[in-house]
């Protein structure tokens, strides 16, 4: 029985049969299924006056229409292809890696021997960003083109943004209004481009009249070179204070990436039952990378305790000893303008209790 008939049961006075069967009853059940999706329908819409309730193309909806704020599309990763052989690379030949990943020429290239052509995956997002060696293989074979492989890892593939960073990115707006190029208005610049993850602002950083915008990208990682420079050319292109991009005239804005901080990590780790350690080392890797992207740009220090309590975390682990963080077992100072991230790790294996 559903809560909405046994609510207008228990008001029905006792004098009617409410008994199953007896028109009090089944008059009463037929009523009580569409008011039953009434209050459905009045509960999900109740639900949508909060936008942190919205998801997909409703937060969308919600947050253009109130602000302007458009979430940032994917963008493909890129790179260069090392190509050996005699021949022509048409714009748009397709190359691809063995998971089946593909890549298109950017450029018509001639190769003589051996040469270089620019190439964009054909799927915008991480999947992209491939390690050196990855593209090697030409689903269509072209004619007199031996071997391709990218000796330099291909990046700058992002996914498009999620639902809680443009939320979170909307709340910002809304906490911290931009205004006629204030700090607020660089930050927001800045996170308006797909792939920054959190943004640092240094007013008169470089002298008077100029802003310095430090970045990270969406894993916490300081950002490449490809990622400041598509921030540098929508914010000010070339730092030349012309205008040109959301910054004013005569505001000069210089963008870098974080300074990495590299921890080195070396610890011992007994397993549980059946846990593979190639499995486990992988799970401790990244339960320590997720706290150290929790942190970047909001937390002055690396925690040593979290480090450990984040590994006793990690699938596979029973406990862990004798960890240390770049050689010590302190917490690691992390500066204005830099960042953690992840280096070696180091994991001698115990036998479980």
């Amino acid at each position: 029985m559903s809560e909405t008939l046994e609510t207008m049961l228990e008001a029905m006075p006792d004098s009617y049969q409410k008994t199953v069967g007896f028109p009090t009853y089944d008059l009463l059940a037929a009523a009580a299924i569409p008011m039953e999706e009434l209050e459905a329908q009045l509960q999900e819409t109740a639900a949508k006056l909060d936008p942190a309730n919205l998801t997909g193309e409703d937060l969308e909806r919600y947050v253009k229409s109130r602000s302007g704020l458009v979430r940032n599309p994917p963008t493909c990763a890129s790179g260069i292809l090392q190509v050996t052989g005699n021949g022509t690379i048409n714009e748009g030949d397709l190359f691809e890696s063995a998971g089946g990943i593909q890549f298109a020429a950017t450029a018509t290239v001639d190769i003589t021997g051996s040469g270089e052509v620019a190439i964009r995956c054909t799927t915008p997002g991480a999947a992209g960003n491939l390690p050196a060696g990855s593209v090697t293989m030409m689903p269509v074979q072209i004619a007199g083109i031996v071997s391709v492989s990218n000796s330099d890892a291909l990046t700058g593939g992002y996914d498009a943004e999620t639902d809680e960073a443009y939320y979170e990115r909307y709340i910002l707006r809304l906490q911290t209004p931009p205004t006629s190029g204030n700090q607020y208005h660089y930050r927001l610049w800045a996170l308006e481009v797909t792939g920054v993850g959190g943004v640092q602002i240094y007013p008169l950083g470089h002298g008077d009249n100029t802003v310095d915008v430090v970045l990270i990208d969406v894993d916490g990682h300081p950002a490449d070179g490809e990622l400041v420079e598509r921030v540098q050319t929508h914010i000010d292109p070339g730092s030349k204070g012309l205008g040109e991009g959301e910054a004013p005239i005569g505001a000069y804005c210089y963008v870098s990436g974080a300074e990495a901080v590299e921890l080195t990590l070396s610890m011992t780790v007994q397993t549980l039952p059946d846990a593979e350690q190639e499995a486990v080392t992988a799970a401790v890797k990244a339960v320590v990378a997720d706290y150290l992207k929790s942190i970047a740009f909001t937390q002055n220090y690396v925690s040593y305790a979290r480090i450990n309590a984040a590994i006793l975390e990690a699938d596979g682990v029973q406990d862990v000893s004798g960890l240390t963080v770049n050689g010590a077992t302190a917490n690691v100072a992390i500066r204005e303008r830099q960042a953690a991230v992840l280096g070696e790790v180091s994991i001698r294996y115990g036998a479980g209790a």
